[in-house]
C-alpha cells in the first residue's frame, strides 16, 4: 500500500491511497484532505494513514489472488509499459524459472524463507531443476530482484500489507557481480585514436569514425546512438539531446522507443572534431539517399544499409561492436566492447576532474551507485598520484 501528497495550497494537502481492485478491476482509491505546515508534515500524516490501513483486513477477492494471477495483471499493468528489452527479459525469468516456482501459492502465503529457499536454490552450482543452467550471481540477483519489485507493486496496490523481501537479511539477499568491460590505458588508448584517425576517407569508415568519437566522449548507450537524429543535434551549441533509444529485442523491429530511465534523458556536449565527423557524415548519407532515390522521413544519423518492411532503420545492434570487435583485433588491441567505450568515458572524465554527479548526469544513470560501477583504476593516474604524494611527503620532511 503506497500513495501520493498533493500541495492544495493554503495549508491544505490531500492525501490518495491505492487499495487495491474491486472484483471487476476497477481500482480502489482512498482520499483525505488535512491541514500541514509544510509537505514533510504531509508526509509523515500519509505514513501514518498507510500504517493504520495496513492493519486492516483486505477482502476476499483480494486474499485468494495466487501469486501466478497477479503476476497477470502485473504484467499488463506495469510491465507492458516498459521498454521490450526489459518486459521480454522479465517475461523470460518469470516463465522460466519464478512461475514455476510459486504459480498456483496464494501470493499473501509467499514468505521470506520461501522466497530465500528459491534464491539458494538458483544459487547451487550444476544443473537447476527447471532449465538445467547454471546461474551467475547477477542472474540470481535480476530474479530476487523481479519478485521485490512485483511485491512492492502488490504492496502498492493494496495486495499485500507488507513485501516479504523486506523481511531478508542484508547479508542473505544476492548481489550482482557486474562484469567489468575491458578499457584502454592512455597509452593504447592514443594509438587507437591514431588508427582510427588514419582510416581512409570513405562513407563507411567515416560513419564508424563518428559513431566511435560520439561514444567514447559521451558515454552514450548503444541504442541511443543508433537512435540519433538530425533533428537532436545542435552545431551551434555542440550538443546532442537524447530523448529516445532503438529497442535492440530479439524479435522486435528496430523501432524508436523511450531511454532505459527517465534520467537517460539529457543533453549531451561534443567537439570541433565530432562536429567535422558530422558533416561529412551528413554529406555522404545524402549523396547515398539521392543516388537510391531513398527518403529519410525520420531523420536517422546512422542508416542500416538495407531496408527493412520497405523503409530505411537505424543500425543493428551488432553493426558498431562488429567493425569496433574486428578493428581492434586487425590492429592489434585487446577486445573491447561498445560498452567499453562507455566504461572509458566515464573513467576518463573521473580522471581528468569532473565531478561524479556530472558523469552520472553524462552517462544517464538515476543511482550514482551505479555509476561507480563505470569507473575503473587508472594505472597511469594512481601512478601520478602516487608521485604526487611522495613529493608532498618529502617536502613535508625536508623543511624545517
Amino acid at each position: 500500500m503506497a500513495g501520493s501528497i498533493r500541495d492544495l495550497e493554503n495549508g491544505s494537502w490531500e492525501l490518495r491511497i491505492s487499495n487495491g481492485y474491486d472484483a471487476n478491476n476497477k481500482q480502489r482509491r482512498l482520499t483525505k484532505r488535512i491541514k500541514a505546515t509544510s509537505k514533510r508534515q504531509a508526509q509523515k500524516a500519509l505514513d501514518e494513514w498507510n500504517r493504520l490501513l495496513s492493519n486492516k483486513p483486505h477482502d476476499a477477492v483480494d486474499s485468494k489472488i495466487t501469486f501466478g494471477q497477479f503476476v497477470q495483471i502485473w504484467d499488463e499493468r506495469h510491465n507492458s509499459k516498459l521498454s521490450e528489452t526489459t518486459k521480454l527479459g522479465d517475461r523470460k525469468r518469470l516463465e522460466l524459472r519464478i512461475l514455476p516456482e510459486f504459480w498456483g501459492i496464494k501470493i499473501k502465503k509467499i514468505t521470506a524463507e520461501l522466497i530465500l529457499d528459491f534464491v539458494k536454490e538458483l544459487q547451487q552450482p550444476g544443473e537447476n531443476k527447471n532449465t538445467g543452467n547454471f546461474l551467475s550471481a547477477t542472474s540470481v540477483h535480476a530474479h530476487y530482484k523481479l519478485i521485490n519489485q512485483i511485491m512492492n507493486k502488490a504492496v502498492e496496490w493494496g495486495y499485500l500489507t507488507e513485501n516479504p523481501c523486506s523481511k531478508i537479511q542484508k547479508n542473505e539477499r544476492p548481489r550482482p557481480e557486474y562484469h567489468q568491460y575491458p578499457i584502454f590505458n592512455e597509452s593504447d588508448l592514443k594509438r587507437f585514436l591514431q588508427k582510427v584517425d588514419n582510416l581512409k576517407d570513405t562513407p563507411t569508415n567515416v560513419k564508424h569514425q563518428l559513431m566511435f568519437y560520439i561514444s567514447l566522449l559521451t558515454g552514450t548507450r548503444k541504442g541511443e546512438l543508433s537512435a540519433l537524429t538530425w533533428d537532436r543535434i545542435d552545431f551551434e551549441e555542440k550538443s546532442i539531446y537524447v530523448d529516445k533509444a532503438v529497442q535492440f529485442a530479439k524479435g522486435v523491429n528496430r523501432d524508436f522507443g523511450k531511454p532505459k530511465t527517465k534520467s537517460s534523458v539529457r543533453k549531451l556536449y561534443f567537439d570541433d572534431h565530432i562536429v567535422k565527423l558530422l558533416k561529412k557524415h551528413r554529406f555522404y548519407q545524402d549523396l547515398y539517399l539521392s543516388n537510391r532515390g531513398y527518403c529519410n522521413p525520420q531523420n536517422i544519423v546512422f542508416l542500416a544499409t538495407r531496408k527493412k518492411e520497405n523503409r530505411l532503420k537505424p543500425v543493428s545492434a551488432s553493426c558498431f561492436y562488429t567493425w569496433l570487435s574486428k578493428f581492434a583485433k586487425d590492429n592489434g588491441f585487446k577486445h573491447i566492447t561498445v560498452h567499453s567505450l562507455r566504461h572509458m568515458a566515464a573513467s576518463y572524465a573521473l580522471s581528468c576532474g569532473a565531478p561524479l554527479t556530472s558523469v552520472q548526469t553524462m552517462l544517464g544513470h538515476t543511482n550514482i551507485r551505479t555509476t561507480s560501477i563505470y569507473l575503473h583504476d587508472m594505472e597511469d593516474k594512481r601512478k601520478a598520484t602516487s608521485a604526487i604524494l611522495a613529493d608532498k611527503f618529502e617536502k613535508m620532511r625536508s623543511d624545517k
